[in-house]
């Protein structure tokens, strides 16, 4: 078996083992607005910290079951307790919808219903104003938020 120090490789066979490249920083995808399949929730305004699920939603006329209820509950206490905003970080939008749905398990012991990844990815970009954008090395992220563990 041979060991070759790095000092001993050629300048060719560095920047072909990608060793010397920078890392890119991510890029703007031009995303259109997808329609969801939750209709009510498009257009909705956020709720604020002090109002209730059931006194906004009984307000505005929809009609919604004690399960979706209780999913909403749950994100809202996702969005409370792991993600929060920040200038200087991003986060993968697979890393970010994985941990939404092991949380929503954790919590409830099955898989969410109503907010699947499409809506999650619309509900995610209208909370946080954030387009999402293309890193090339690590896929798509959400640039401006921080997943807290």
């Amino acid at each position: 078996m041979m060991v070759i120090s790095i000092s001993a490789v050629n300048s060719l066979e560095v920047s072909r083992l990608g060793m010397n490249q920078g890392y890119e920083l991510p890029r703007q995808v031009l995303q259109k607005r997808m329609p969801t399949k939750i209709i009510r929730f498009e257009r909705f305004p956020p709720v604020t910290k002090g109002e209730e699920l059931e006194k906004t939603y009984s307000d505005s006329g929809l009609e919604v079951s004690p399960e979706e209820l209780g999913e909403l509950k749950t994100f809202r206490e996702f969005l409370a307790r792991h993600i929060k905003p920040s200038a200087i970080r991003d986060v993968q939008c697979m890393l970010l919808w994985a941990e939404w749905v092991r949380f929503y398990k954790r919590q409830t012991k099955k898989v969410p219903d109503l907010i699947l990844e499409k809506e999650f990815r619309d509900l995610i970009l209208s909370q946080f104003g954030c387009p999402v954008a293309e890193d090339a090395v690590r896929g798509y992220v959400y640039p401006g938020i921080k997943y807290i563990p």
